[in-house]
């Protein structure tokens, strides 16, 4: 093989570097969840916000970080990736939930309401089946019921396309038209399981 041809083979390497994540109808990475997965979801999501929040120290995001949430009950899960985005400086974080939560969680709800103040819990009157997280306007965590059983398995999109983030950003935006915002006091007073 000829010296040329070695050189053409490494600058093709170089330049083309094949990503079989990327999807460019979806985003830049994509990763599935299975719905046995927690812990792996649950990593992805707090490492997607810790790097949100050292773009924004290092002055790469100007704009304030916000999450943007739709669950079907405020759970012990949720407040997790909650309290992380809320301590990693993200100073809108928005949650719109079922009329229903676990009776166990209402404190920590209300905890979260009292100590973090650009977090905002809304209700809707059914419970909401689609569930999904948009950070920043740019990433997506997107969970997917099965027909079949009760599972949820789940996907993630780092750097999303624009055109599937407006997608998602009209639902939110539409469901947020039926919810009704309580304040931490009627948290406690929220049905429960």
């Amino acid at each position: 093989m000829s010296l040329s041809t070695l050189i053409i083979i490494i600058l093709l390497k170089l330049i083309y570097r094949h990503n079989p994540h990327y999807n460019k109808l979806y985003g830049n990475e994509i990763v599935l969840f299975h719905s046995s997965e927690r812990y792996k979801r649950r990593v992805w999501r707090f490492n997607l916000i810790e790097g949100l929040k050292n773009l924004k120290i290092k002055g790469k995001i100007v704009d304030e970080l916000e999450l943007k949430v739709i669950v079907g009950e405020f759970s012990e899960g949720v407040q997790e990736i909650i309290k992380h985005a809320a301590n990693h400086k993200f100073e809108s974080i928005t949650i719109i939930g079922g009329p229903q939560v676990f009776c166990e969680d209402r404190m920590e709800i209300y905890t979260l309401l009292d100590k973090y103040k650009g977090v905002e819990y809304l209700v809707l009157p059914k419970r909401p089946t689609k569930h999904f997280m948009i950070f920043n306007k740019s990433h997506l965590y997107i969970e997917k019921p099965d027909r079949h059983n009760e599972s949820r398995g789940s996907v993630g999109i780092k750097k999303a396309q624009p055109e599937l983030i407006k997608i998602y950003d009209q639902a939110f935006s539409k469901m947020i038209k039926y919810a009704r915002p309580l304040t931490k006091e009627e948290v406690l007073k929220q049905e429960c399981y």
